[in-house]
């Protein structure tokens, strides 16, 4: 009967659909069973054509009689996206075999066009006493909330009837309305039925994680001082950490007095690192000098994740009046390791005023360039680099040093860093009578990021030519488009994609012409099935680093193209000696790049594979990207859930043990080899 509710809601799509049916049900033969066996040529033929992204032959095997053959037709939509399915695939939300009608509805609210709603909506099944089609209508659900208009959300908001052990149902609705959030589709009473669940230790927990995501991600939404006294309940009662976190993100927003009550007390009491880290973030939101004394004492953290992430605070966070207070955190605690010091001087070199604290001011750019002299790492250097770009005049120290470097990743971090200096909303009145003169150094500077041909230094750079306040359009340079295109056509592609789309922009702004779309690498790189054919039924690979081993399950059936590049990577020793060069506290650990910088890539890319696996849990394996289909050997291992991932990023295996040695990593930290098991 609580389905039959939701069914009514849906009525006025329903006219000319047979609505709120099931779809019939008969024995099932061979061919009506989904098996995906990666050795056979049909299920290896299928899979190629989703990576070829070739529609015509996809879009004609939705009707074939193998079951196999339909679903992962089917699926092959949720990663290629082509509008012109949508009416084929709704024919199958109907197919006599649940996996392939689940695909189908998968598939459409990936494609995301509201003309997918109404076939969705008459697809739920409404009739379903015995519960049996609960995984089916989660999928569905959770589609709709990727396509569906508002009047939907607040359907799907008025259902209360699901029971507890409705596990799937429930986490469908929270998926659909977190959805709608991220589409920026809020209503009142969605917001009220997340903030319910997440409060309600009876609901599921994959259910309540969805809801306290919904409140911590949606933009816009900050709950009143009344929704704040639930949510500091539910974030005190939840025992699961991974449902805390968000809680705590949610809190902030809401900037109320109960939100800095209870994060106030577990920003001390708080267990679990990764929670402890979106408390700081979220005290951003309360009164600064009150915030000050509670964060200080972390940047001496035991954990680095939580210390970086104090440190950070008050980069982002700090105030004029305290910038001679946060080297000063440095110098009197010497012991700190060199990137908490590094951030701390960027901190003070942000909020000091040049003309009220000059010494303070001289000093603090003193020790950053001597450490940048100092440092054999080149982690640290890049980081000197951006410290000092937070006073402007330091641009021709980062250009000399950083542009001369050894180390690609100083030379793209030295780009970067005179970017942001160019970026700054008030660079005329900081440089004064210097501004225009200056304004002309920078040009000069950004051709020869063009002319170094350096990949890192072009894609970090060259936006810099697009700012407006600085007007290098009207500039009179009869060589730039020259020089421009001439650095465009040295570019190796697809390997440098990123620099080759920065140098599309920055040309078409000089033409005066719109933004271009982005760069549609072509097909260039077969799945290896070879590789996929060594596998064990189980595959198994561990990264070996500097801080431990990692153990992975590998997903070929999801992303049989990702894992055959890994594995036949990793069995020539491309990882080997390979760092991990980003690191974000309670995000995630990303490596495999042959520059060290973020921007190299293999001599190939890989199409972007998505299949029914969610960033639901920590540990979860993907695939680095500049957009769809331009995946090459970076890759990434999430802290914790990551939903906003979801349908975007390839997930192509997961941390089956050495999570521990995940949260150890630190920028810099060596992967010293991938041995495949």
């Amino acid at each position: 009967m609580r389905l039959l509710i939701f069914c009514s809601f849906f009525s006025a799509f329903a006219l000319f659909f047979p609505a709120c049916m099931p779809p019939e049900e008969a024995e099932a033969t061979q061919a009506d069973k989904v098996n995906v066996d990666l050795r056979n040529v049909q299920v290896q033929r299928l899979l190629d054509w989703r990576d070829q992204h070739r529609t015509d032959s996809l879009l004609r095997n939705l009707n074939n009689p193998d079951a196999t053959l339909r679903y992962l037709a089917a699926l092959a939509f949720a990663s290629t996206r082509d509008t012109t399915a949508i009416e084929s695939l709704a024919s199958l939300l109907g197919d006599r075999n649940e996996d392939v009608r689940i695909a189908a509805a998968f598939s459409l609210g990936q494609i995301g066009h509201k003309q997918a709603e109404k076939f969705l909506v008459s697809a739920f099944v409404a009739n379903d006493s015995t519960s049996i089609h609960q995984r089916f209508n989660a999928i569905v659900l959770e589609a709709i909330g990727k396509c569906g208009t508002a009047p939907n959300l607040r359907n799907l908001a008025a259902v209360s009837t699901y029971k507890p052990t409705d596990t799937l149902l429930l986490e469908g609705q929270c998926r659909a309305i977190y959805r709608f959030g991220q589409r920026n589709i809020t209503d009142s009473m969605a917001t009220a039925r997340m903030i319910e669940y997440a409060g309600k230790e009876v609901i599921p927990e994959s259910a309540r994680l969805m809801a306290a995501h919904y409140l911590a991600r949606t933009e816009k939404l900050a709950p009143d001082s009344a929704q704040a006294v639930q949510l500091a309940a539910a974030f005190v009662r939840s025992m699961n950490p991974d449902i805390r976190m968000a809680l705590a993100t949610a809190l902030g927003k809401s900037k109320s007095g109960p939100a800095f009550g209870i994060l106030s007390k577990a920003i001390n009491t708080e267990s679990d690192w990764r929670v402890k880290c979106n408390i700081i973030n979220a005290m951003a939101r309360f009164n600064y000098d009150t915030v000050r004394s509670l964060v200080t004492p972390l940047v001496g953290d035991a954990n680095p994740h939580v210390a970086r992430t104090a440190a950070e605070f008050f980069i982002n966070n700090g105030q004029a009046k305290d910038g001679d207070y946060y080297w000063r955190i440095a110098r009197d605690r010497p012991n700190l390791p060199v990137q908490l010091q590094i951030a701390l001087y960027r901190a003070s070199n942000r909020w000091l005023s040049a003309l009220n604290e000059p010494e303070s001011k001289d000093f603090v750019n003193y020790r950053l360039r001597e450490l940048y002299n100092q440092s054999k790492d080149p982690y640290e250097r890049a980081a000197c680099l951006h410290a000092l770009s937070e006073y402007g005049w330091q641009f021709r120290w980062i250009h000399d040093k950083g542009f001369n470097d050894a180390s690609p990743v100083v030379k793209s971090a030295a780009a970067e860093a005179l970017l942001s200096i160019m970026k700054k909303p008030n660079f005329y009145s900081f440089f004064g009578e210097n501004g225009r003169p200056v304004r002309r150094e920078m040009y000069v500077y950004l051709h020869e990021i063009v002319k170094s041909g350096d990949p890192g230094m072009i894609a970090g750079g060259v936006e810099g030519f697009m700012i407006p306040a600085l007007d290098y359009r009207s500039m009179r340079d009869s060589m730039r488009m020259e020089v421009l295109s001439t650095a465009r056509g040295k570019l190796k592609m697809p390997r440098d994609v990123e620099a080759a789309m920065a140098l599309d922009k920055v040309m078409a702004f000089f033409e005066n012409k719109p933004a271009p779309p982005a760069v549609k690498l072509p097909y260039n790189h077969p799945i290896v099935w070879p590789e996929i054919a060594t596998l064990r039924d189980t595959a198994k690979a561990r990264i070996i680093t500097s801080k431990g081993t990692i153990t992975l399950e590998l997903y070929p059936h999801w992303a049989p193209g990702s894992v055959a590049s890994f594995l036949k990577l990793a069995s020539t020793g491309f990882y080997n000696g390979k760092v991990f060069h980003r690191v974000v506290p309670n995000f995630v650990v990303q490596g495999g790049c042959p520059r060290g910088d973020g921007y190299g890539a293999p001599e190939y890319s890989l199409r972007t594979e998505i299949g029914l696996v969610w960033y639901d849990k920590p540990g979860y394996l993907g695939m680095a990207s500049a957009g769809a289909d331009t995946e090459g050997s970076q890759f990434f291992i999430t802290h914790s859930p990551t939903p906003h991932l979801d349908g975007r990023y390839t997930i192509f295996g997961r941390v089956i043990s050495g999570l521990d040695v995940v949260d150890k990593i630190q920028v810099g930290d060596k992967i010293d080899r991938v041995v495949i098991d």
